[in-house]
Formats: C-alpha cells, structure tokens, sequence
C-alpha cells in the first residue's frame, strides 16, 4: 500500500482522501470514510471571518474535531479574503481544534466565497497569495496545505505559482483540475496536474471527476501522490475500501439495498450521536438520499425520507423501508 509523507513526519497510510464539502464533510461523514479505510479527511470550510467573531456555530464546528480518534488523520480547512483576519484567526483555531494539517481554500467556487474575495478569487492575486502562505506557514505549528483550482476565469501559470508556494513552505497542494468559471462541468485537465507534480517535490493530489473506475488511470497519468474525492463519496463511504482493494489486486464489494440501508442506520446514529435533533433532522434529508439513489424504487422512497420530521421517524422507515418498496411495485 502505498502512503503519503509529509514534512517528513506526518504519515498518510493509503493515496485516497475525503475531499472538504461545505454542509457535507461533517464529523458523521468523516467516520464513515475512516471506516472505511480513507487515508486522509477534510473538514467542511472555516471562516476566519467567524472565527474571530465568535460565530458559536463556527466554534463548534472547530470543537467537533475532538470527536476524532487520534489515529485518524484530519486535515482543517480556513477560508477568508482579509489576510489580517485570516492570520489572526489561526491561533484562536489552534486552540479550539485538533487536526494534523492546517489547509487554506483557494479554490472554491461559489459566488457567496468569491464574493467575500476568497476561495478561488486568491487565483486572481498570486502574489498577495503567495506572501499570505508565507505567513501561514510561519504562524501555524502544523503542516500548511493548500487547494487550489487551475484558474479563475482562465487557467494560470499553475506550475509557477506551486513552485513558489513549495518555495515559502506549503507541505501539500492539491488541484481541482477546473477553472473557476467551469465550476464542476466540462473536461478535467490533469495535464496540469501532472505537470505540477513534475516540477514540486512535496506531495501533491489530483482532484475532479475522480470515480472508482478512473482513479487508478489518473494516478497513473498525473504520478500525483494520491487522489481526493468528494461527490462519488456521498452515499458510498465504502468507495476507500474499494479503492484500497483495487490497489491490493482485490475484487471490489458492491454492497446490496440491505447493506446500504444498514449503512445508511450507521451513519444517522453518527450524525444524531453529536447534533441536536432539529438539526440532525435537517442533514438526514441530504444524507439518506445519497444511500438511496441506486435503489430500484429509489424515487418513491426518497418522497418518505424527504418527509421525516424527527429522529424516531428516520428509524421507523430504516426499520420498515422493505415495506415501503412493496408500496411502489
């Protein structure tokens, strides 16, 4: 099995990794993927702006990570626009928060994060992104990642720029292959990737359009250190264990409905082992449908989960789901 080094010190035990997901990537999904096997996980986006405001929802946000075993390794991703925030926010992070790798968002798309001149907005000042990771690096007593996309309206001199983050201390860059613009349609380039890879020493990882079924072609093509998912991940936490198996010469597992929906029941007890029961409501509607969506009568049973209004009735309808399929034939 091959691993990922970082700094040296730090030890991924596989190349597969749990992409970060705002409203998704939470302490329920992270245990599912650490079951099954994953190397490496992110946490959803952290605001620096919140941070230092003391948003309670951010700070327990930052307080879950605790709920990791220490075996299991956490990457905390930090999104903002304002360096002074940004860096000001670190300490009181450190403080609150246990994870491995400290990781800045320059990549994300969406109109909210660019807005506030953060995310994937950073590609459209290399330089002032460039000092910022300095100042990361220099503040942070953990290894300091960075995601980064190939562009915002138009791909950038992408090589140069992690040549120069490498250069100021960044242990790990990992690269959408899309543009801004292109959000998450249209081809992926891992041309860039690959060639980032050759001319940067420390670790980097591929990302975008990456399923079980191409992942070991986009490793092979880019020689990136290891890949991160996200969407392919979302109902199929199982997805690492294949992927580890692939790699060990192993037939993958293709789990039936009734293995499904006991996961499914696994990752709710998460979810509800941490969360209010207003809330864990509220994320069981996104989360059970991901489980559900390869049923045959995945629609109709979707209509019932959609519906649920408290934890008891998420488990009465795990409980009974069979009952609810002969509904629809």
């Amino acid at each position: 099995m091959k691993k990922i080094i970082i700094n040296n010190n730090l030890i991924l035990p596989n190349r597969y990794i749990l992409a970060p997901m705002a409203g998704l990537s939470d302490y329920s999904l992270r245990r599912m993927c650490y079951l099954e096997g994953v190397g490496l996980t992110y946490t959803e986006m952290v605001s620096c702006e919140s941070v230092i405001h003391n948003s309670s929802a951010t700070f327990f946000d930052l307080k879950t990570t605790h709920l990791e075993k220490k075996k299991n390794l956490l990457a905390l991703q930090i999104f903002g626009g304002k360096k002074e925030s940004i860096l000001k926010s670190i300490p009181v992070i450190e403080k609150e928060a246990r994870y491995d790798i400290l990781d800045f968002n320059a990549g994300c798309p969406v109109n909210k994060v660019v807005k506030q001149n953060a995310g994937s907005k950073w590609l459209t000042k290399v330089d002032e992104l460039t000092n910022l990771m300095k100042d990361i690096v220099n503040i942070s007593s953990h290894p300091v990642s960075i995601k980064l996309r190939t562009g915002f309206n138009e791909e950038i001199d992408l090589v140069a720029l992690a040549k120069r983050l490498e250069e100021v201390g960044v242990s790990l860059i990992a690269i959408h292959g899309r543009t801004r613009k292109e959000f998450f349609c249209g081809k992926v380039n891992y041309d860039i990737i690959k060639k980032v890879k050759e001319n940067v020493t420390i670790p980097v990882i591929a990302n975008g359009g990456i399923s079980l079924y191409n992942a070991s072609e986009v490793l092979s093509f880019t020689k990136a250190d290891g890949i991160m998912i996200g969407q392919k991940a979302l109902g199929h936490p199982e997805i690492f264990s294949n992927l580890i198996r692939l790699e060990e010469g192993k037939e993958i597992i293709n789990l039936s409905p009734k293995e499904k929906i006991n996961q499914l029941k696994k990752h709710l007890k998460l979810l509800f082992s941490y969360l209010d029961e207003n809330r864990g409501v509220s994320l069981a509607r996104g989360i059970s449908t991901h489980y559900i969506k390869d049923f045959k009568y995945s629609a109709k049973l979707r209509s019932y989960f959609v519906r649920c209004k408290s934890k008891k009735e998420y488990f009465d309808l795990i409980k009974n789901y069979k009952n609810y399929l002969v509904e629809t034939t």
